[in-house]
């Protein structure tokens, strides 16, 4: 009786991670009413509430078994369309709407990035077995989280935009920060810690002011932290040309 009563929670743990990693396309639903409603800071709210979901559950699905407890529901094929969602999709509607990039490309950056990645998410060896990246994740909505912190000109986003494509499609590798094997544990905290921080950063930059005195050691850490994961992917890539 112990046996199967263990069982059952044990399901029902597995369901619930399933069911947070769904209420990532309800954060989905949101943000796109908010872009619809010209609430930048709705949108990218809700974008964040969606990436940090998805900073946690892989890693409470790998805890909780949920392919042992759960095996009929595909938590990768479920994960794949969220993300696809979220971190690129809705990206690309806010670089169109928001004005990121100069009028005449406001509808060719979006079009790249979609059909760029959406080769790159179906792409079988998009992770290798260390859990790296091949080629400049689909991080988008980092991107335009970042690039409204920084509030640069539509011509730097432009560039920046374009050179983060071309580093799709070239062969370096980036770590997965929740799940490589190396200082797993460090990069999950520094990862999280960045999400805290860019949140704090972007609303500060919405003219939504809470952090007085203390911005610039927000941003110092903020450019240290990802200074950091730079520097990082750079030892990584070196090292595997040595190899």
């Amino acid at each position: 009786m112990k046996k199967y009563s263990n069982l059952n929670i044990n399901v029902i743990k597995a369901y619930l991670v399933h069911l947070l990693t769904g209420t990532g396309i309800l954060m989905s639903f949101f943000s796109i009413i908010s872009i619809l409603n010209e609430d930048k800071f709705l949108t990218f709210l809700f974008l964040i509430i969606a990436l940090f979901i998805d900073v946690i559950d892989g890693n409470l699905a790998r805890k909780y078994n949920v392919k042992k407890f759960c095996p009929y529901i595909d938590g990768m094929m479920l994960d794949t369309i969220v993300d696809y969602i979220n971190f690129v999709f809705i990206p690309c509607i806010i670089i169109y709407k928001f004005n990121y990039v100069p009028e005449q490309f406001e509808i060719i950056v979006p079009i790249l990035i979609l059909f760029i990645s959406l080769f790159s998410f179906s792409y079988l060896k998009i992770i290798t077995e260390n859990y790296l990246y091949l080629g400049f994740p689909s991080i988008w909505n980092v991107i335009v989280i970042y690039l409204s912190i920084l509030d640069l000109n539509v011509w730097y986003n432009l560039f920046i935009f374009l050179i983060l494509l071309i580093l799709k499609i070239i062969p370096i590798k980036v770590i997965h920060p929740m799940r490589y094997k190396n200082h797993k544990r460090k990069n999950s905290i520094i990862a999280l810690g960045l999400i805290f921080i860019s949140l704090i950063l972007l609303l500060n930059s919405l003219s939504i002011n809470i952090l007085d005195k203390f911005k610039l050691i927000f941003e110092i850490t903020w450019y240290v932290l990802n200074a950091y994961f730079i520097v990082f992917i750079i030892c990584i890539n070196l090292n595997f040309k040595k190899d």
